[in-house]
């Protein structure tokens, strides 16, 4: 197994310029600190962080607090988010960890902070007023939210522009002469942005709740036209849902985009190429977020519990033409 030592020789640099480049205790210079993780990626060499901690550094562990992925077939943005958070903050010397939490439980986050292992949390599938940005807030723990919350005070976040998405992809379809949008979406409301968004232009809009799995869009698919007769133009929220709708539409008598045209605004760009016919979409590199949101989390965390500059980002994406909207 590499030791520390064989880290610092490899890096041609001393043990204790390894030690606080995986500490973050004191500033390193960019050069120095790439080699030093470069000799940990040769060699394969395991931090021990209960020994960090105990030594005086900040744990190199940023932990990812969601909801439980085991209990429902996650989305594939899931996923990809995941994965950018991992690659986000590996670049600079930080590994992750999945916190899975249960519904309306607050000892999850309370046990955390008890076992003060994690150096920095990127909250997930946040809900309106979380209590959880409340607690770690109170606790000066550095954290970063992806997405956003009202908590009625500023905090680090990450997410994407969704008044900005839903006006894309509304303006469009009004473009084209739809005046009647059905909305793909996993809730039992239309979120505000987008009823404003809607409001603007004129539009009006249909609620199409569904499950996000394959059996939701197929059942949407079979009911469509008799319960939604009016609707010309869709805007969906969901990934796994919309493509399965999609390809079970024409079975049904649906033509895509002869008789519908439909924006997918929610899913990745290889889902959306994966249909037949394939999904117009607003951009969404979950990924490349999900890395942004990572690099941030370390900002903060390097930055001390006591920063008060806030960071946060917004993304929207370009509208991709493939295909599924046409005039009406």
């Amino acid at each position: 197994m590499s030791t520390r030592a064989d880290v610092a020789k490899l890096a041609g640099v001393s043990e204790s310029t390894v030690s606080y480049v995986l500490s973050g205790k004191r500033p390193i210079s960019d050069s120095t600190k790439q080699r030093v993780l470069a000799a940990i990626d040769q060699l394969g060499y395991k931090l021990n962080y209960a020994a960090a901690a105990l030594a005086g550094g900040s744990p190199r562990m940023v932990t990812m607090m969601t909801s439980n992925l085991f209990l429902a077939p996650p989305s594939r943005i899931d996923g990809a988010l995941v994965d950018g958070i991992v690659n986000g903050v590996r670049g600079s010397g930080f590994h992750s960890v999945i916190w899975p939490i249960s519904n309306e439980d607050d000892s999850d986050i309370e046990m955390l902070l008890e076992l003060n292992f994690s150096g920095g949390v990127i909250l997930m599938n946040v809900m309106e007023n979380d209590p959880r940005v409340h607690t770690l807030e109170r606790a000066k723990v550095p954290f970063v939210v992806l997405g956003r919350t009202e908590v009625g005070f500023a905090y680090n976040y990450v997410d994407r522009d969704f008044e900005n998405v839903y006006k894309l992809a509304l303006a469009h379809l009004k473009e084209l002469g739809h005046t009647h949008i059905g909305v793909i979406s996993g809730n039992s409301e239309i979120h505000d942005f987008l009823k404003k968004a809607a409001a603007k232009l004129k539009l009006t809009l249909n609620l199409l709740s569904i499950r996000n799995n394959h059996d939701g869009g197929i059942t949407l698919a079979k009911d469509f036209t008799k319960k939604y007769p009016n609707v010309t133009g869709i805007i969906s929220l969901l990934d796994i849902a919309t493509v399965s709708f999609v390809n079970a539409a024409t079975s049904q008598g649906i033509s895509i985009p002869g008789d519908i045209s439909i924006v997918g605004v929610n899913m990745l760009e290889e889902q959306a190429e994966s249909s037949s016919p394939k999904i117009s979409t607003v951009a969404f590199n979950a990924y490349e977020m999900a890395i942004s949101c990572g690099k941030i989390m370390v900002e903060v965390i390097e930055a001390g519990k006591n920063s008060k500059k806030k960071k946060s980002e917004l993304w929207v994406g370009d509208f991709i033409d493939r295909g599924s909207t046409s005039q009406l």
